[in-house]
């Protein structure tokens, strides 16, 4: 709803000139409100009155009903095509039951989202389950495929029981709690204006109530003082009746305003306040309690709904007009004839019974006209036949015409040629499931709509006591926790191993942690995705052949690509990216896909949930034994400094020995040295004393002859060499 709109008044209303340009200007107070809500339900009816006529015109055809403008005909004269066509459609769309699929949203180590994705799966799984999820899915369909929408709302209903405490006083004791489904007639249901879902503000449930009801819901008083306006079909006349008083009811109207946050109960027979007003009582994202309805048809500019069979009404009404045809021409399809009277055997023999002669009293009569055949002359029913005939080709023309307005293929009703090929087939499948699947996706996101309400019900609402019942999860309370880690602690301390109980109580998650997530709409929508698999089954030969192909190509990828992979020639990635195209293509699931995904990551990382598992519980037992590795840190320190100091010491004695051997080292070289200089001085005093002792010699003997003297030259050139 705008913030400004006009809309037509009550006759009630009519000071303001005809209109209404704001809520407020409907009155004040709570004859105001009651005001305000009748003119906005009395425009909704407005807007759809033609669209109710249609759909109820609609509902009467498929129930074989007559309308009041085919009272003249029988029902044996129609070709319930709409009923025919209804029934085919409804398990195309929907034919089972689809499977809650609750992961965390993101490939990380993330205990709590991951326990809490299994807690909401089977929570989900469970609701479905026990409250018979089929059967409003397709109620729901059936509303959409005859009428043109389908609504179905999601409740929550806690049951309470009354208990006393210590002092006696009364207190409500929470007993059970659960989701339901409920089903809301397609004339039942009311929204405020808008070209699209996103545009409504207000929409509103009727209900039909008891005095007894009206009283347990709204109290005494209130409950006595609404007129019973209601009186079933049939009863109308009979006031004062016991029959018609008894089965009278209460119309009222629970109307959900996201504007301003709350519900609001009235009823058009008090006007002078509302029976009741909730302020948001289930505290949803998108505050009502059914997600945007199912069409039949979507627009862009207004949501008004559009019942199927309006597209091929005109050839429906064909189609019963040539069955009429046809049951006429069939009765008159008679067997007829004039015979000569003459012959007074011939009214018997057309009574007589099988291989029975009839005698002739007189056979002159009979052989004067040429014989029995010649007596007798037939009504002509071959032209008659000729038109039925082409009568049933016309219905069949009508027929495919409508299976083409609708998109329902032959295939899909079971009907083909033995001489028609595979290829044939296929494509007619494909015809008749191509515009079906728009319709079809649509009643997926519908059903994973409703599970998301489903999910977000359950996780704000329920009590931590009813979800682990559910469930039969086992998670450690915040005391079991804090405990097991003082224990893991002391342990550490001493040096003990940890026993596995104990692991297994760090690793999971508290329940504590888990509603905290839970509660917190933002955190639980970040953490964790609520999906729903294919509600449609395909065809199992088909299935099966495709997922033999795709094995067969998965495996001839690996073989090929494996070696280019491990060469380097090809990115592992771009190996990947081309692997999950194909695989997505079929559909396999996401199951299948994440484990695709995992192909080629190294042993360190191939586990990457686990090891980061692992490295969370390694930070959890750090945090634990913080304490004990203070206490180590600080000895080890005191071990290290005194591991330095006496490493300081070995460097200096070192360095003190490396200096003295040094000097040793110096005084041997330079003793060698001295040495080397005195033995030089001695051979050089040796070789003087020698060259005084040849001279004196040499001066004392006798000239030699030359050629002593030559020797003698040589010999002592050879002792100074």
């Amino acid at each position: 709803m705008a913030t400004e709109k006009r809309v037509d008044m009550p006759d009630n209303l009519d000071e303001q000139g005809g209109t209404l340009v704001t809520p407020e200007d409907a009155g004040k107070g709570a004859p105001g409100v009651v005001a305000r809500w009748i003119a906005e339900l009395d425009l909704s009816d407005k807007v759809e009155k033609n669209w109710r006529e249609r759909a109820k015109d609609v509902q009467e055809r498929y129930r074989d009903e007559k309308t009041q403008n085919e009272r003249r005909y029988s029902s044996s004269n129609r070709y319930n095509i709409l009923y025919s066509n209804i029934q085919t459609i409804c398990p195309a769309l929907y034919n089972q039951s689809p499977t809650p699929d609750v992961r965390r949203r993101y490939r990380d180590a993330d205990p709590v989202g991951k326990e809490i994705a299994e807690v909401l799966e089977r929570c989900l799984s469970f609701t479905m389950d026990d409250c018979d999820f089929d059967r409003y899915m397709r109620l729901a369909i059936k509303d959409q495929q005859i009428c043109g929408r389908g609504v179905t709302r999601v409740r929550y209903d806690p049951v309470f029981g009354e208990e006393s405490d210590e002092m006696g006083d009364p207190y409500d004791d929470l007993k059970g709690e659960e989701v339901k489904f409920q089903h809301v007639n397609w004339a039942d249901f009311r929204h405020g204006p808008g070209r699209t879902w996103e545009e409504v503000e207000w929409i509103a449930f009727s209900h039909l109530m008891t005095r007894d009801a009206l009283r347990d819901k709204f109290g005494d008083k209130i409950g006595d003082e609404v007129e019973l306006d209601y009186t079933p079909i049939g009863m109308e006349d009979k006031d004062g009746d016991v029959v018609a008083d008894t089965f009278k009811r209460a119309t009222v109207w629970e109307i959900w305003c996201s504007r301003q946050k709350e519900v609001i109960f009235i009823s058009k027979t008090l006007k002078e306040r509302p029976l009741k007003t909730d302020p948001d009582p289930l505290q949803l994202r998108g505050f009502f309690p059914t997600p945007r309805p199912l069409y039949a048809t979507e627009n862009t500019d207004s949501l008004v709904p559009v019942e199927p069979f309006r597209f091929y009404r005109d050839q429906a009404n064909e189609l019963d007009n040539i069955t009429r045809r046809i049951s006429g021409i069939i009765a008159a399809c008679k067997v007829r004839g004039i015979y000569d009277s003459t012959i007074t055997e011939m009214s018997n023999l057309m009574d007589a019974g099988e291989n029975m002669m009839v005698p002739a009293q007189d056979v002159l009569p009979l052989m004067q006209s040429g014989g029995l055949d010649k007596a007798i002359w037939m009504w002509p029913i071959e032209k008659i036949a000729g038109v039925l005939n082409e009568l049933y080709n016309q219905r069949e023309q009508i027929k495919k015409t409508i299976y083409e307005i609708t998109g329902i293929a032959d295939i899909m009703r079971g009907s083909t040629a033995s001489s028609e090929t595979l290829g044939a087939q296929q494509l007619k499948v494909q015809f008749g499931t191509m515009r079906l699947d728009d319709m079809g996706r649509d009643v997926q996101r519908y059903a994973r709509d409703l599970v998301r309400i489903t999910a977000e019900i359950i996780s704000e609402h329920f009590s931590p006591d009813s979800i682990a019942m559910m469930t039969d999860i086992k998670l450690p309370s915040q005391e079991e926790k804090m405990m097991a880690q003082q224990q893991a602690q002391m342990m550490a301390q001493q040096q003990q191993p940890m026993p596995p109980q104990l692991e297994e109580i760090l690793e999971k998650p508290s329940w504590d942690e888990c509603m905290q997530v839970l509660r917190d709409d933002k955190q639980r929508s970040y953490r964790v995705d609520i999906e729903t698999d294919s509600t449609i089954s395909g065809d199992q030969a088909m299935d099966q052949k495709s997922i033999t192909e795709l094995l067969t190509g998965i495996s001839t990828f690996i073989s090929n690509a494996g070696p280019a992979v491990a060469a380097g020639y090809l990115p592992l990635d771009a190996a990947k990216s081309l692997l999950m195209s194909a695989v997505r293509r079929f559909r396999m699931g996401r199951e299948v896909e994440d484990a695709l995904d995992m192909i080629g990551e190294d042993e360190d990382d191939s586990g990457a949930a686990d090891d980061g598992q692992q490295q969370a519980q390694q930070a959890q037992q750090q945090e634990q034994q913080a304490a004990a590795q203070a206490e180590q840190m600080k000895m080890q320190a005191e071990q290290a400094k005194m591991q330095m100091e006496q490493q300081n010491s070995a460097v200096k004695a070192q360095e003190a020995q490396q200096k003295a051997q040094t000097e040793q080292d110096k005084m041997q070289l330079d003793a060698k040295v001295q040495q080397a200089s005195l033995m030089i001085q001695e051979q050089e005093i040796g070789l003087k004393e020698r060259d005084m002792a040849l001279k004196e010699f040499e001066a004392q003997k006798p000239e030699p002859d030359p050629g002593m003297k030559i020797q003698a030259d040589m010999q002592m050139a050879r002792e100074k060499m």
